[in-house]
């Protein structure tokens, strides 16, 4: 990933590693533990959902601001043909998906978040409560006051959950 500015950190890297932490690092977990249940199709379907939280995270990235309209992301994910769009595209269906193709498909979606993590130039620590995954206090009001110093508004971390 090409360096960004400060803005570019404030307003797309903190809001995608917030995606990052609730979207896909969940969906990860899901793919693990359908795999440990043999529950081949939930794991294609977590898969599924894991790359499409990538492909997410690399939008807000360049620039999408909040979640996609009802079908939005579907069409950008059939009309792109970056790596992330290829790899949800290639997915088995996951009624029929099999044990080779569960584990096939969570190589594929670990591989994709591993890139998009390696990449993101904010690891916001997580911190599990009843309602999901939270970003820790401590780093978040360190990316509003770098907001709040480059004439930013608080940012509206509501959108991206």
């Amino acid at each position: 990933m090409k360096s960004h500015d400060a803005l570019w950190l404030a307003s797309r890297a903190a809001p995608a590693a917030l995606v990052f932490i609730n979207d896909v690092q969940s969906s990860l977990g899901d793919i693990d533990a359908a795999i440990a249940e043999g529950d081949w199709p939930t794991a294609v379907e977590s898969s599924s959902a894991a790359l499409r939280s990538v492909f997410l995270c690399h939008l807000v990235l360049n620039g999408l601001q909040g979640r996609c309209a009802e079908g939005e992301l579907d069409l950008l994910v059939c009309l792109d043909d970056g790596d992330v769009a290829q790899r949800l595209r290639a997915l088995p269906v996951s009624y029929t998906a099999g044990e080779e193709d569960a584990q096939a498909a969570q190589r594929s979606a670990r591989e994709a978040a591993d890139e998009l993590e390696a990449g993101l130039p904010v690891k916001l620590p997580t911190i599990r409560t009843v309602k999901g995954y939270f970003p820790s206090v401590r780093i978040g009001a360190d990316l509003e006051a770098l907001r709040k110093s480059i004439g930013l508004p608080p940012i509206d971390w509501m959108a991206w959950l």
